[in-house]
């Protein structure tokens, strides 16, 4: 084995502040966003404000925060929002194409600016769920999150500038500004990709652990205090533990947020509170209270035995 040798005058940096070797593309990414530190100075305030403006979980606000992150929906909704603008632009341009073919076409130039519309009215709504989502980012993420979300900025602007030239009769340039959004909206999904597959935002974390389809062992009856949260592992997947009464509740442990821990957090009125980002979720069914998360808790079947509290895994995540 050949030891690495380094140059100790150098700082350490960070295997999360280091960008990825391969693909080059996702390499000179990450690098060129690594490099723009002036992007923290803009999500910093913004997501203070954003916060202020969804207020805490158990105000009534925060529903709009809850409804924008897909809690009622099951999943996330900004991404099915985003289909809309990418969709609509997608069929403008090639619109677009053909009446530049044929410029005679009213009924091509007619559906261009109709797709301009559609997709300026769907990224309004794709906004608003986006920064739901980012709202609870940090680090290089939240950074990445900022980029991504000036670059939708800017081809919404490019994109409203071309429906508003469209109308006073100047086609050419408006579809010049619009092949430029289009050209920002790839590389802006591109990024949007990086945050939901390689950072794992909106990912329901709970979904690889495991868990038995058998009763398991894991703790001691007399050891489980009331009312405190308390983890235990149920043949691998982390599991908490809470007795209320003669009733002992049982949830995963992991927040499907961003992988918090549970037992960590605080109960109160039935609902335990994850201490990362305050997701809330109901001890008694698992079933999401208040955002970020969006995914219910997988529960357990819980029986006590000879003295000891035994656990079954009971649904999919």
């Amino acid at each position: 084995m050949v030891a690495e040798t380094t140059n100790q005058k150098e700082p350490t940096i960070s295997w999360m502040d280091t960008p990825p070797r391969s693909p080059l593309l996702r390499h000179y990414s990450a690098k060129m966003i690594a490099g723009m530190p002036w992007l923290d100075k803009l999500s910093a305030p913004l997501q203070k404000w954003t916060n202020s403006l969804f207020g805490s979980p158990k105000t009534p606000e925060y529903r709009i925060k809850d409804f924008l992150a897909g809690v009622w929906f099951g999943h996330p909704l900004h991404p099915v929002l985003v289909t809309i603008p990418i969709g609509a632009w997608t069929s403008a341009m090639v619109f677009d194409l053909a009446w530049l073919a044929n410029e005679d076409d009213d009924g091509m130039a007619w559906s261009a600016d109709m797709m301009i519309w559609l997709g300026l009215a769907g990224a309004a709504g794709s906004a608003a769920t986006g920064i739901a989502n980012w709202v609870d980012t940090d680090g290089q993420e939240q950074r990445t999150g900022m980029l991504h979300a000036l670059l939708n900025g800017s081809v919404t602007v490019l994109n409203l500038s071309s429906a508003l030239l469209r109308a006073t009769g100047q086609r050419k340039t408006a579809i010049t500004l619009a092949g430029t959004a289009y050209a920002l909206t790839i590389y802006s999904s591109y990024i949007g990709g990086e945050l939901a597959y390689s950072n794992a935002i909106g990912v329901n974390r709970v979904i690889p652990e495991a868990g038995s389809d058998e009763y398991v062992a894991v703790l001691d009856e007399s050891e489980l205090v009331p009312g405190k949260l308390t983890r235990v592992d149920a043949a691998g997947m982390p599991a908490v533990l809470l007795k209320d009464g003669s009733t002992i509740h049982a949830i995963a442990a992991t927040c499907s947020h961003l992988g918090g821990p549970l037992d960590e957090g605080s109960y109160e009125d039935g609902v335990v509170y994850c201490p990362w980002h305050n997701s809330g979720f109901r001890m008694c069914d698992g079933k999401v209270v208040n955002s970020p998360a969006v995914y219910s808790q997988p529960t357990f079947a819980v029986r006590v035995r000879n003295g000891k509290i035994e656990l079954r895994r009971l649904e999919h995540a």
